[in-house]
């Protein structure tokens, strides 16, 4: 039998954790520190963490908040946000990171993927899909929710 997972998602936007409704009405939700030591108190089995501006900002992940993060937690940490070279994925895993969540860069890039998976192994990459029903159809979204994809 399969184990239920409690994976909470930290989604950050310029430093602290947010919510929104199909990427819209974002609302601050608290310090990304304290949400991350509160869902390891109550008992997450997993934390995501995802810089949901870096890529439309066209800037790199808040490694300095993941490490901090990566330091005070004690379950897996998947991180993605702004990473679109292994270069980028190195960087995240140097700061704590135990996997990496690809979007954008994977519609952009799929090969990256492989790469990821190369160098750290399988189970260190995860692609994040982010879709919206549109004209009585799912579609496929990229850019923090902003781009339509084919």
């Amino acid at each position: 039998m399969l184990k239920k997972r409690i994976i909470p998602c930290l989604d950050i936007k310029n430093g602290r954790t947010v919510k929104g409704i199909n990427f819209v009405d974002i609302q601050d939700a608290g310090d990304p520190l304290e949400l991350a030591k509160r869902y390891v108190d109550e008992g997450a089995d997993e934390l995501v963490f995802l810089d949901i501006t870096a890529t439309l900002e066209n800037r790199k992940t808040l490694t300095e908040l993941v490490t901090r993060i990566a330091s005070e937690i004690n379950i897996p940490f998947t991180v993605g946000g702004g990473i679109n070279t292994l270069e980028d994925a190195k960087k995240i895993i140097d700061s704590g990171a135990d996997k990496i969540s690809l979007n954008s860069a994977a519609i952009l890039r799929p090969e990256l993927i492989t790469e990821i998976a190369r160098e750290f192994g399988n189970q260190c990459v995860v692609l994040a899909v982010d879709t919206k029903f549109v004209n009585d159809e799912w579609k496929v979204f990229r850019s923090g929710g902003t781009v339509s994809t084919e």
